[in-house]
């Protein structure tokens, strides 16, 4: 059942029925107009929505049985243009979606998921979109007054930056420096989607592989720039690096890695998680890859 915070303001001043274009005595096909305000304040207080959200898909739902009354979307330059919506709908009860960034990576099955569409393929998933995620009720009076809403936005993402040190010629000796390399990142037990309360899946549990391009500044390292589903501090994520056939060359725990260098994403809207595994004539080394050394452009 989808939870619902919304905070809805009847415009006193456009309350009379002929305002709304609705004259005549039957009125049963007049609508009242819905303008539902678009916001995201992220980790302060300042709105960052134009900098974080690019387009928005609004799901409208009868609150009375969960039938799907519409679908619209809007895209980035309609948002600089209105960072919001105007919906009109007859008098009732609604529940309101809203979801930020369902762009190339994310795809949406009404009332159930949004997920990355190797999901739905059963292909190797490598990133989702920076998704976000807002819902509220709204009520249309029989007056047909409109009402100003605004939706909240919340992260449903999570930044992963992965930075790889050291394997190209030693646990991959035929990759040569700048080249594709024969050896592969990746990311077990992710939640394979979110449902439309923003609730990660904790069944279905997938592996992400990330793709690795070659890290400008040093053609011997490789870097994946990805994102995931939210996930708890407290869980059972592994990091494993493969071998060309997919064998495991090396693997941590993410709790652990978290809970070693102090790092947490519960509580965070804009939450990433920086991670450098360097190989060496030892072993691996794994640490914290501190934002100061990430490539800029890469807080995308």
């Amino acid at each position: 059942m989808r939870k619902f915070y919304f905070i809805c303001y009847f415009t006193l001043a456009v309350a009379m029925p002929w305002l709304n274009g609705c004259i005549r005595e039957d009125r049963d096909d007049c609508k009242g107009r819905v303008m539902l305000r678009f916001r995201y304040v992220g980790d302060g207080t300042t709105d960052i929505f134009p900098d974080k959200i690019e387009k928005v898909t609004v799901y409208v739902y009868s609150a009375d049985n969960d039938a799907l009354v519409g679908v619209s979307e809007y895209d980035k330059t309609a948002l600089t243009k209105y960072q919001g919506a105007d919906i009109y709908l007859f008098p009732g009860r609604y529940e309101v979606v809203c979801w930020g960034n369902i762009l190339e990576n994310s795809r949406a099955r009404e009332s159930d998921r949004v997920a990355a569409p190797e999901h739905f393929t059963q292909d190797d998933i490598a990133t989702n979109d920076r998704l976000y995620y807002g819902s509220l009720e709204v009520e249309v009076p029989e007056t047909l007054a409109e009402t100003e809403c605004f939706c909240d936005f919340v992260s449903s993402h999570v930044k992963m930056q992965v930075r790889l040190e050291g394997f190209v010629g030693s646990v991959a000796p035929g990759t040569g420096v700048g080249g594709t390399p024969d050896f592969h990142l990746a990311m077990t037990n992710l939640a394979s989607y979110v449902d439309f309360d923003n609730v990660p899946a904790a069944d279905e549990p997938v592996t992400y592989y990330p793709e690795l391009t070659v890290d400008p500044q040093d053609p011997s390292s490789y870097i994946a720039a990805f994102n995931t589903l939210r996930f708890n501090d407290d869980n059972d994520i592994m990091l494993q690096v493969h071998s060309g056939t997919r064998a495991v060359l090396h693997e941590f725990g993410l709790a652990d890695f978290l809970d070693q260098h102090q790092i947490g994403v519960e509580g965070y809207h804009e939450a990433m998680v920086s991670i450098r595994i360097r190989a060496n004539a030892t072993g691996v080394v794994v640490e914290d890859w501190e934002s100061v050394d990430v490539t800029p452009g890469f807080d995308n």
